[in-house]
């Protein structure tokens, strides 16, 4: 079949929008399809407001540094403007993954990521997320709702956009997991010049003073560098820029990893790392328990000898592996049942 991804894959922003969309094509290809990435925004208009922004002064050689690394990577995706999207042939579209329903983002606030912008094409969504959209917007914006009714499947990886599938089509949508664990983590990996010296690596767009001095606590403790990986951080002793594909081996390489983002928390545990993950958003904590490691969860209101007792927990390897791959194996079951109707 020949199909269209429509999502958010720019890396310019966070690196798990781009995995995630990258892992949705490799797995789809990897079943034998022929995979286009649907592309709202033209590549050099991201790649020239990453680049330009002008504040802050302080991040201007990482921001250039991550514009190339996202003009390099965005070549594999197989991009399809979206505009051409009659004209390409297109068995299905499937819309997915990422919080693509969330219209509180004024970005996602676009008839793209939900289908009013075509007619005629079989739509199905895997692993949908509408974050933790508010009620009252979607209650504001009747054509959201109207244009899911017409998907021939939707499946979701959290339970608030389960409930909201619920109300607005009485569908009971399946839960499937993020495509960044449909595909083993070699898939997702690059060589990448790693921190000489120990470190425990950050991977956050922020937190507050009393965190962080937990953290720069157990790292002196451990006699270990704090690392931030993507995001600059002054409280940090050094920034990894690296690209999507270079995350993983940079997380690899930590004695300890720190987190409170939903992918971070997805390759902190695909790493096998003693961590501590704070779920800043509901999302992370519900992706977290459905791996059966809710043990690694902290709280913002966490006391620095709760934080150094869970970071010391050891990583029971044997039974997260085991969940991923029965995880993994259904989900996989349900993408390509959900695609073998079509083809009826």
């Amino acid at each position: 079949m020949r199909i269209g991804i429509v999502t958010v894959y720019e890396s310019t922003t966070n690196l798990g929008s781009y995995l995630q969309a990258y892992a949705l094509k490799k797995s789809l290809e990897n079943m034998g399809h022929e995979v286009f990435m649907v592309q709202n925004v033209p590549t050099m208009k991201s790649a020239k407001e990453c680049a330009l922004k002008l504040n802050p002064k302080r991040q201007i050689f990482l921001r250039l540094k991550r514009t190339g690394h996202f003009i390099s990577d965005v070549k594999k995706l197989n991009l399809l403007y979206k505009d051409d999207i009659p004209n390409a042939n297109l068995d299905c579209l499937i819309y997915g993954s990422d919080e693509i329903w969330n219209l509180d983002n004024p970005y996602f606030c676009n008839e793209l990521f939900y289908g009013g912008h075509v007619e005629n094409i079989t739509r199905i969504a895997y692993a949908v997320s509408a974050g933790a959209v508010s009620d009252t917007t979607i209650d504001n914006h009747p054509e959201f709702g109207a244009n899911i009714q017409k998907y021939e499947k939707i499946m979701v990886r959290d339970e608030r956009t389960h409930r909201l599938v619920k109300d607005l089509t009485g569908y009971e949508c399946e839960y499937v997991c993020d495509p960044t664990i449909l595909l083993p983590l070699e898939y997702m990996k690059k060589a990448v010049r790693r921190p000489r010296d120990k470190y425990i690596a950050v991977y956050t767009y922020g937190v507050d003073q009393p965190v962080i001095d937990i953290i720069q606590a157990f790292a002196r403790k451990k006699n270990l560098k704090v690392v931030s990986v993507f995001f600059w951080h002054p409280w940090a002793d050094q920034v990894v820029e690296c690209s999507p594909l270079q995350f993983s081996e940079v997380l690899a390489g930590a004695e300890y990893v720190f987190t409170t983002t939903f992918h971070g928390a997805i390759f902190t545990l695909l790493n096998h790392k003693k961590c501590c993950i704070l779920p800043l958003r509901e999302k992370v904590k519900d992706v977290v328990e459905r791996l059966h490691q809710d043990e690694h969860l902290i709280e913002s209101e966490c006391t620095k000898e709760m934080f150094f007792e869970v970071m010391e927990r050891p990583f029971d390897s044997e039974k997260f592996e085991i969940r991923v791959k029965e995880f993994r194996s259904t989900s996989l079951q349900k993408l390509e049942g959900a695609l073998k109707c079509l083809e009826k």
